[in-house]
């Protein structure tokens, strides 16, 4: 059914919650990985701005393609870079270039307050996207104070267009 798979990460914690995600669908379907980061820049007067340098843009892709790799799935990792405000839609468009089935995203990105006032780039690929969009809802709980380590309650929600 998902023979080829996007995740999108922004270096998150929401994002990175979405990786085992990514994998159990892989193994489940058989299925390659690509991941994408989208850097954002922004314009001033005289410079470009961006939040990352791309030496850390290609270290958090490549952290991310050996993590899924290593659970035996072909990956790769792609970086595009876009103005400020665009993300989503390249999202979009690397996942129809690609011929991607399936778009997996955490919840959340780094962009919080942005995404309060304009809607967060998952809420926008989700609008935008004509295949079905996986959304990681994992949500740290705390266990009882005899437990110290935390465990993870995974919750997500597909998406269909």
């Amino acid at each position: 059914m998902f023979k080829h798979i996007m995740v999108a990460i922004d270096g998150s914690p929401y994002s990175q919650q979405a990786l085992p995600t990514v994998i159990e669908v892989a193994r489940k379907f058989q299925s390659d990985v690509l991941v994408l980061h989208v850097c954002e820049h922004d314009r001033g007067r005289a410079v470009v701005y961006s939040n990352e340098s791309p030496a850390q843009a290609t270290q958090l892709v490549g952290n991310a393609v050996r993590l899924i790799s290593m659970a035996g799935i072909t990956a790769e990792g792609r970086l595009n870079d876009v103005a400020a405000g665009h993300v989503a839609k390249s999202i979009v468009e690397t996942a129809s270039i690609n011929n991607v089935d399936l778009i997996v995203m955490g919840s959340r990105g780094l962009s919080d307050v942005q995404g309060m006032l304009l809607g967060s780039v998952t809420h926008q690929v989700i609008k935008m996207a004509n295949i079905p969009v996986l959304v990681d809802r994992t949500r740290r709980v705390k266990e009882p104070v005899a437990e110290t380590a935390p465990h993870e309650t995974r919750q997500t929600t597909l998406v269909s267009s």
